[in-house]
């Protein structure tokens, strides 16, 4: 039966990651496992079994968790298989390949978290997160041969909130969760984007329907729902200045996603587009003929505030 975990022992690093610490390692032009495919292994160093990463590398984040995989047998005595192990977390689902779901929640989203070192290749110290900021799934004690590790349950990546939002696990959405000066229910930092105006410092979402790359200058991502102001709708934008773009260390994997959200949209697909750190504004758009229009657009300060999730892989 195939197993699933939120953690896996990583050859190359020599240390403990999640798949979404894997997936910035992977795509951190500044890391030295920049563009490498890393050796998981079951965390428990008596065990290390082969595990496959599952949506680590594509290109194309799907609604499914990132997560960790093996079909085969671990060792006996494996403290992440033995029932009642202290910190085990372990979903075995009775049927479905990928079908994963994260057993832990974070409790709070940096939107600002300090910068990595510049290998971008350690986890621990680094971030105000612990070892890798993860509690998302399996635990264990054999990571560092220590007998046991520290976690925190901050975590940096939105990707990671966006998968716990979708998990369907409703009782842990009622758990706290914090974004800035913001802490409430899980569940509530999630806004259809078109509802913006209840309140500001949430994470808004909604299908986008456009892209608009504009040269040298950045990115504008269209959502399909309009809000209603007045009577009146409006269109909502997130746009990613160019600096931004340029600034971050994974841009070749934010092109690349761009590129894959341009197609999506021309094949019809849905996409869903998820932000944080900004509120959309009503700004006046002019148009060469001399005329103008308004829309509402959510500038952001940074590529990891956005997270897509696409409806085919």
């Amino acid at each position: 039966m195939a197993m699933k975990f939120g953690r896996a022992w990583c050859e190359d690093a020599g240390e403990a990651l999640t798949p979404y610490r894997a997936r910035e390692l992977y795509t951190d032009e500044d890391s030295e496992y920049y563009g490498r495919e890393l050796t998981f292994r079951c965390e428990d160093k008596d065990c290390r079994v082969r595990l496959t990463p599952v949506g680590i590398y594509m290109t194309r984040k799907s609604k499914r968790a990132l997560h960790f995989r093996t079909r085969d047998e671990h060792h006996p005595d494996c403290d992440l298989v033995q029932r009642g192990s202290s910190g085990t977390k372990v979903r075995r689902p009775s049927d479905g390949e990928d079908d994963y779901k994260p057993t832990d929640f974070p409790t709070e989203f940096l939107l600002n978290p300090p910068k990595r070192k510049g290998t971008g290749s350690g986890t621990g110290g680094d971030g105000g997160e612990g070892t890798d900021g993860g509690t998302t799934g399996g635990s264990g004690t054999g990571g560092g041969g220590s007998g046991g590790r520290q976690t925190s349950t901050k975590t940096r990546h939105l990707d990671e909130v966006v998968d716990c939002f979708l998990s369907g696990d409703e009782g842990s959405k009622l758990r706290r969760f914090t974004i800035g000066d913001k802490t409430k229910p899980f569940a509530r930092f999630f806004k259809r984007v078109q509802f913006f105006g209840d309140e500001m410092g949430l994470i808004y979402y909604g299908p986008v329907d456009a892209l608009k790359v504009y040269k040298d200058k950045g990115v504008g991502l269209r959502f399909a729902e309009s809000v209603w102001i007045d009577k009146k709708p409006y269109r909502i934008w997130v746009y990613v200045p160019q600096e931004r773009i340029d600034a971050s260390r994974k841009r070749k994997a934010f092109v690349a996603e761009m590129a894959e959200l341009e197609k999506a949209i021309a094949a019809n697909e849905e996409v869903l587009a998820f932000f944080a750190g900004a509120y959309p504004e009503r700004v006046t758009i002019g148009k060469p003929d001399g005329t103008s229009f308004d829309l509402y657009r959510a500038e952001l300060v940074s590529v990891d505030h956005l997270s897509l999730t696409f409806a085919r892989s």
